[in-house]
Parts: C-alpha cells; sequence; structure tokens
C-alpha cells in the first residue's frame, strides 16, 4: 500500500493524482503495470486508454519523464513543488510563530518583530526574504551582512553556491564582516571571496545583534548569549574543519529549541547608513 500525497484519498482525485501518487513511491512503471497499480489501489474504473493519455499530457507537461523501463517523476518537476511548498511553509511558519510587533515607526516606516524556534529556521526565513527581495529588485543591490561566524556554507554549500552564483550574474555586491578569525571561518571566507563576495574576518562586528541590509530592509537577530557562546567555543577550538563536531553543532545550537528574535526595518535612510559605514572597511 502506497501513502497518499493528496489531501483527499477517498478516490475523489484525478487520474493524475493517482499516477503522482504511485510513482512517489514506485518507479519507473510502464503503462501496463501503472494502470494494474491504479485498479489495485483504487478500485478505479478508469480505462487503460485514459491512462494512457493521462501519461502523455503529463510527459508534455514535464510532470514525467519516459525512460527505458517505464515512466517515473520528472525531477525539475519534483524540484520546483519542493521549493513552492517550502516557501509556503517559511512564510506561514513565520506568520503563525512570531509577530509580536506590528506596528509604524514616528518616520512611517514599517518595523516587524518574529520569534523563531531554531537558528535553522531563522535562516531559512531569511534566505527567502532576502531572495523576494533582491531578486524583483530592478537595481543592483549591495547587501551587508555584519555576522559573529561564517558558518552557513559549512551546512548549506550548495544552495549558498547557488544563491552566491545567481547573484553575481545579476550584478549584485555582496560584503560581509565577520567577528571570527577561525579555521571554519576563513574557509568560509574564501568559499565566498572566490563566489565573487567580499568577506574581511575578524571585523568586531554582530553586537549585539547580527546584521543584514538589503534593499530598504535592515535586518537585526538576537541570538541567545548562550548559543554564541557555543559555536565560539567549538569554531575555537577547531584546528581544521575536520576537528568540528557538526552533529553536536546541529542538536546543541543550530537545531535546539529557543527564541531568536528577528527585527525587520523598512528603513531606506537607516540601510544607506549602514551600507556607507560596512563599505568604509573594505
Amino acid at each position: 500500500m502506497y501513502p497518499d500525497l493528496m489531501i483527499d484519498s477517498d478516490g475523489s482525485e484525478s487520474t493524475k493524482d493517482q499516477i503522482i501518487n504511485v510513482l512517489s513511491f514506485d518507479w519507473p512503471l510502464s503503462v501496463r503495470n501503472l494502470y494494474s497499480v491504479l485498479k489495485q489501489r483504487y478500485s478505479t474504473k478508469v480505462t487503460y486508454q485514459a491512462v494512457y493519455k493521462a501519461i502523455g499530457q503529463m510527459v508534455s507537461e514535464g510532470i514525467l519523464t519516459r525512460a527505458k523501463d517505464g515512466y517515473a517523476l520528472d525531477l525539475k518537476w519534483v524540484k520546483r513543488i519542493h521549493d513552492q511548498t517550502e516557501i509556503m511553509r517559511v512564510n506561514y511558519f513565520s506568520e503563525q510563530h512570531a509577530a509580536i510587533l506590528d506596528r509604524k515607526s514616528k518616520s512611517s516606516d514599517a518595523i516587524r518583530v518574529f520569534i523563531f524556534r531554531t537558528w535553522f529556521d531563522v535562516e531559512k526565513y531569511l534566505y527567502y526574504l532576502q531572495k523576494n527581495h533582491v531578486l524583483k529588485s530592478k537595481e543592483k543591490q549591495i547587501i551587508c551582512v555584519h555576522h559573529r561566524h561564517e558558518w552557513r556554507p559549512l551546512f548549506y554549500l550548495r544552495a549558498e553556491y547557488n544563491w552566491s552564483r545567481q547573484l553575481s550574474g545579476l550584478g549584485h555586491k555582496t560584503f560581509v564582516l565577520c567577528s571570527g578569525d577561525s579555521a571554519a571561518d576563513r574557509w568560509s571566507a574564501k568559499f565566498y571571496n572566490r563566489m565573487g563576495g567580499h568577506v574581511k574576518l575578524g571585523a568586531n562586528s554582530a553586537e549585539p545583534a547580527e546584521v543584514m541590509v538589503f534593499s530598504d530592509l535592515v535586518v537585526q537577530v538576537y541570538i541567545p548569549s548562550n548559543f554564541s557562546t557555543a559555536l565560539d567555543r567549538e569554531f575555537r577550538k577547531a584546528k581544521a574543519l575536520k576537528d568540528i563536531d557538526f552533529l553536536a553543532l546541529i542538536r546543541d545550537v543550530f537545531e535546539k529549541e529557543t527564541e531568536i528574535k528577528v527585527v525587520i526595518n523598512k528603513d531606506k535612510a537607516l540601510a544607506d547608513q549602514i551600507r556607507k559605514q560596512t563599505l568604509a572597511k573594505f
């Protein structure tokens, strides 16, 4: 028996939905085998000809791909679905878990404050927030970041590679001030610099909050001191990347539940000021 991916499992979903469900757990399958599984699982009255037609349409729509041994879900389509659902998850998560302040400042610039439960959730939200604003910008952006440590490539190497390449290709520039200067920081800085970024280590920044500036947004992230201290300790003692206890960092720092406050201030004047001060250090 296959688990259902669709919300309705009472037989009301379409033949295409049923085909997606089956091929999510067993592939590749020929038209005849797919038809047989559909008959057994759903007791459907759909004809072989209808299944054949649906498969043909799904191939032309980019949902299925045809291989020598049968049909399977197209990985590009799967990735698109994953990206869309992940964006929805992050957006809904942020709305449900956090707005403790939503008001207008004296200068009529919106300020929003969120509370997130894990550091990984913060990074995931900021990643999509940044993509949403930067990629929609018609102007080339100067993105400024003040971090305590550069750890993101250690956990998100492929995502950071793709994002850095995309920024560089569109003409955007990133300038990062990093307080740390450990082996891990140096490795990450080398990665970003080779991707077209600009990272300065030992910059004594990110106090009391880490800062990210893009477009007209100023984002401040207040990491609990015990989490920052734990990351400091692990990075200081690691003389090389192989010495880092990644599982301990995930368990005790990045995935451990806490309260992390994120303040998002839409203030162009402030964003420009921080950009100017950051660029002056390069």
